[in-house]
Parts: structure tokens; sequence; C-alpha cells
């Protein structure tokens, strides 16, 4: 039979691929103790936001001509698509696992 090892618990959150919230990381290692899970999940739901409406401004900008460059405002709109697919897999995985919780016996 093999030999079980424990499950080791999760260093830090690390979301390099999406650009912009980098700075997640900089400002949970400068507070100090270890962040609550909420307030991580706020400051993420925070920044996606931001991304979402900085991607409408861009929008509006190329609209009335102050941004010339399309690729610009391209690249805001995929940043901030990211961003909210990933916030959609984030919440979907929580709520199978409060869904699974819910099943448990007691």
């Amino acid at each position: 039979m093999t030999e079980m090892n424990p499950i080791r618990p999760i260093d830090g959150l690390k979301i390099p691929e999406v650009p912009g919230l980098s700075d997640i990381q900089t400002r949970l290692n400068k507070q100090q103790g270890s962040p609550s899970f909420s307030k991580v999940l706020g400051e993420y739901f925070n920044d996606v936001n931001s991304m979402q409406n900085n991607a409408a401004q861009s929008v509006r900008k190329l609209a009335t001509g102050e941004i010339t460059d399309i690729h610009q405002v391209m690249m805001a709109m995929n940043e901030a698509d990211v961003a909210f697919k990933l916030m959609m897999e984030i919440r979907n995985k929580l709520f199978a696992a409060y869904k699974e919780i819910i099943k448990t016996p007691l």
C-alpha cells in the first residue's frame, strides 16, 4: 500500500498572468499577519471592477476620437475580459465547494 502525504497549505495568492493584479501580492506581503479571505476577494473584485471601468472608458474615448490607437483599447478590453473570466471561475469553484459542504452529513 502506498504512503499518503498530508495536504500542504497554499502559500500566498499569486496571479502574475493577469496584468494589473500583480500588486495584490505586494499589498498582501506588506500586511502583518495573514489577510482574511474576504479581504483578498474584495480587493480582487475591486481590481476587476476598475479594469472593466477602464475598458469602458477606453471604448468611449475611441468613439469620441480621443484615442486613435485601437490596439490600446483592445488590450484594455482583453485584460478586463480575462480578469472577469477568472473572477467567474473563482465564484463557480467557491459555489461548488459550498454546495459540497452543505451535502456533507453531520
